[in-house]
């Protein structure tokens, strides 16, 4: 997906940069839109990729707290 995401932005560029007026206003936008969206779904991956590890790491913490006398 972000592949694609990726190739779509880069067609709207082109088209931004080789058209004038209202086209090349709405490849701008769309191309905006486009980077906005692949930042999102990154930021959303890495969040799911990274919560196993954040919730084992306070796991262990309440565990050595609960431990400690």
């Amino acid at each position: 997906m972000n592949k694609l995401l990726i190739v779509a932005i880069g067609l709207q560029i082109g088209l931004a940069l080789t058209s004038d007026g209202l086209i090349q206003a709405l490849a701008e936008l769309t191309a905006f839109v486009l980077t906005v969206s692949l930042y999102l779904n990154y930021k959303k991956a890495n969040a799911d990729s990274v919560s196993p590890s954040k919730k084992l790491q306070s796991n262990n913490k309440a565990q050595i707290e609960h431990c400690d006398p």
